[in-house]
């Protein structure tokens, strides 16, 4: 079973509560392992501060005592260098994601005649109004090398209009025309498919997304909701 993120953090505690003896990183991957057995363990490695372990989940960043005993979830800041530690280990998480992920299960917007200079992964909300407004400038980013590449995020969840809206567009023989359409209000005939949209939001959950358009870098540079074509241009030139 599936443990939602949000949960992940009042199961940690309780069961660190119990842990008297030291626990090294061999342990600490043990333990998280027999906690959550279906989510991927990325990495767990000792962190800047002494006493504190790096736990990468999927994307998702914790800290851990040495013993075992305490989580901790928030971002760790270099005040010295002035640098998010921990913004910097997240960003690495999702450009591995990214990179991972198969290609053919995302709906792409590119340049037509040259190679993208930059990609954008974004995750949309068919219904979403600000993501209706990027779509409509994507042609926009398009002519400036920017590709942009959609992943599905459902914002009201798995049993909901939205999901089905999604999963019409992804299930489409021109999954590019059926994007476009939907985010223009029209209605997209729903078919039956094996479609991605529940693992793209289960993937969105664990990178912390909340809202949407939720749009990242390729190297998993968090830019953060709608942000106008020509910030973005300009941001990434």
């Amino acid at each position: 079973m599936r443990i939602a993120f949000s949960g992940w953090l009042v199961i940690l505690l309780i069961a660190g509560s119990v842990a008297n003896a030291a626990a090294g990183e061999k342990e600490i991957r043990k333990r998280m392992q027999s906690l959550f057995p279906d989510e991927e363990l990325s990495s767990v490695q000792p962190s800047a501060v002494p006493g504190l372990h790096e736990v990468m989940i999927g994307a998702s960043l914790l800290y851990m005592s040495d013993d075992g005993r305490y989580v901790l979830r928030g971002d760790m800041i270099d005040l010295k260098k002035r640098i998010n530690l921990s913004d910097q280990k997240r960003e690495q998480a999702r450009k591995k994601v990214f990179a991972a992920l198969d290609q053919s299960e995302l709906i792409e917007f590119g340049p037509s005649k040259k190679k993208a200079r930059h990609t954008l992964y974004v995750y949309t909300d068919i219904d979403c109004g600000y993501c209706r407004k990027l779509h409509r400038e994507v042609p926009e980013l398009n002519k400036a090398g920017i590709a942009v590449r959609y992943l599905a995020f459902p914002r009201k969840g798995l049993k909901s209009d939205s999901f089905d809206k999604a999963a019409a567009v992804w299930c489409a023989h021109d999954r590019q025309k059926a994007m476009t359409a939907a985010k223009a209000g029209e209605t997209v005939e729903a078919t039956k498919c094996s479609n991605p949209v529940a693992d793209h939001y289960a993937l969105g959950q664990t990178m912390g997304v909340t809202g949407t358009p939720a749009v990242y870098t390729q190297g998993g540079r968090q830019l953060g909701g709608y942000v106008p074509a020509a910030e973005l241009i300009k941001d990434l030139n």
